[in-house]
């Protein structure tokens, strides 16, 4: 970034209070800009050119899709969350940080910066081609499920699981649960903590 250019930011809040001050906030800093503030997602245009968007999980239907990346298309801009209350953390893994409404002005900037290195150094995947189904079917693997286990789980027959796990081998690349399980961990679908 040049001396003149600013970082360009969206943000997504339906809360026009919030939505203020958090504009103000981000405006007050010299190496940041909001370009746009919007109350719905679907509102937000792809082609837009964004480094970062921070959005209110709340506006986001994780029962019709799970990838917060879906949203936005091949999007390579930060996204951050600007978090009022309590979420599941396997919502909160698919950002690049999280901001809280409670956070100063220093730790606002400082979580954006943190959240621009997190997604330079974690280039996004093709975790978007993989559907919903996919998404929890590579989890549970990861996980170390057997096919019998993933099955009953999601009330389908061995031979879908076994279907779906050729699937994703063929669209990741990925033939070895070991390889999936890295992959998985990479891309945020399971935790660390979800091996111990």
């Amino acid at each position: 970034m040049n001396k003149d250019s600013k970082y360009k930011v969206v943000l997504i809040e339906p809360s026009e209070i919030i939505a203020t001050g958090i504009a103000e906030i981000i405006n007050r800093n010299p190496e940041f800009s909001i370009m746009q503030t919007l109350s719905n997602p679907t509102y937000y245009n792809a082609n837009t050119e964004t480094d970062i968007i921070i959005i209110n999980p709340a506006v986001i239907d994780y029962n019709e899709r799970f990838d917060i990346r879906s949203y936005f298309g091949d999007t390579n801009s930060a996204l951050v969350a600007l978090a009022h209350s309590n979420y599941e953390e396997n919502v909160l893994r698919q950002y690049d940080d999280c901001i809280g409404i409670y956070d100063n002005t220093a730790r606002i900037i400082q979580k954006l910066k943190s959240a621009m290195e997190q997604n330079a150094q974690n280039p996004k995947s093709d975790i978007n081609e993989l559907s919903t189904r996919e998404r929890d079917i590579l989890t549970a693997v990861a996980k170390g499920k057997t096919n019998k286990e993933i099955a009953d789980e999601f009330n389908i027959s061995i031979y879908t699981v076994i279907s779906h796990r050729r699937n994703i081998s063929q669209k990741l690349g990925i033939n070895s649960i070991p390889g999936l399980t890295v992959y998985a961990i990479m891309n945020k679908l399971v935790d660390m903590s979800d091996f111990g």
